[in-house]
């Protein structure tokens, strides 16, 4: 079994160094950083040494102004791929390439999380489920904050760790569900349905609402937010702790090429594509359910845009 588990939502939003370009490094290996833009270390399996080379050794390639000029000449998955030496999708073409923007899209802190606001949560159904925490604020600004995702393990048993992790990350919390609509029709045999599952214990979902269940309407529903800024800042923000959700956005959710070279019109049906699928089915519908927003005079129909609270028109 194969899930995150991950620490509380830091809430601290103090500004921070902006964080070092993305890197796919081996794990229980020693790694020398002999100088800037070059690591190395020794294969354990063959005895090879590995050199890891970036643009960033070179001292005149370190400069803003000779990245904003390279990057004119590729697309955002050609950059990733070539220059940033990310390679989580080598055949195909990645699903968000002409939208997403590691360096944007990314936090470069722990995003927390606001009591006054529901939590939504996008689903994936079946033994490799997948689920995304997410807040819509003000402004249409979608914070993704936490992931969930399983492997070859049954729906119930997924709902129970997302159960114990949405206690963990976000107590007292407000839940909204967004789900694949088939969700609603009997799993074979069994006379339950996945939004059955949802409604009882332990999860007792109260509010569950089907995503778009057309593919493209799905893909356009993250890519409205992806293409969107507010005064400069992204209207789709990730936590850095999404770690699946920021593979598939940097190519490891892509269109295969079918046999002879053409790209297929569906994305391929990998470890990625579930946590994409549940990432879809929220976005798809989030900005047009009525969800109901807290505070301290009780609940409002939309979010308070005033840096500074004050009752609602009617108390």
């Amino acid at each position: 079994m194969r899930l995150s588990t991950l620490d509380l939502p830091d809430k601290s939003h103090s500004q921070q160094a902006l964080a070092e370009v993305y890197e796919e490094l081996p794990e229980g290996v020693e790694i020398e950083e002999p100088c800037q833009g070059l690591k190395t270390w020794v294969n354990p399996i063959n005895g090879f040494r590995v050199l890891r080379l970036h643009y960033s050794c070179d001292p005149k390639k370190r400069s803003d102004e000779w990245k904003a000029n390279e990057k004119k000449k590729y697309g955002e998955s050609e950059w990733n791929r070539e220059q940033e030496l990310i390679w989580e999708a080598l055949d195909g073409r990645p699903v968000y390439a002409d939208y997403w923007s590691a360096e944007f899209h990314i936090s470069k802190i722990s995003l927390g999380w606001n009591p006054k606001y529901p939590v939504c949560r996008g689903w994936d159904f079946g033994l490799n489920g997948g689920c995304v925490f997410a807040q819509l604020f003000p402004h249409s600004r979608l914070f993704v904050l936490r992931e969930a995702t399983s492997q070859d393990i049954g729906f119930e048993r997924f709902i129970e760790e997302v159960n114990r992790l949405s206690l963990e990350w976000f107590p007292g919390a407000r839940f909204v569900e967004f789900v694949d609509p088939t969700g609603r029709y009997r799993m074979g045999a069994d006379e339950r349905t996945y939004a059955m599952m949802l409604a009882n214990p332990p999860l007792r979902c109260k509010t569950i609402l089907s995503g778009a269940n057309d593919m493209p309407a799905r893909i356009k529903g993250v890519t409205d937010f992806l293409k969107e800024n507010v005064k400069g800042l992204p209207t789709y923000i990730v936590d850095p702790s999404c770690d699946m959700l920021i593979k598939g956005f940097n190519g490891g959710y892509f269109y295969p090429f079918d046999n002879k070279k053409r790209l297929k019109d569906k994305p391929e049906k990998n470890e990625f594509s579930h946590i994409h699928d549940a990432n879809q089915y929220l976005c798809s519908k989030v900005r047009t359910a009525k969800l109901d927003y807290v505070t301290q005079y009780g609940k409002v129909k939309e979010p308070r845009y005033s840096h500074q609270e004050s009752a609602p028109a009617n108390y």
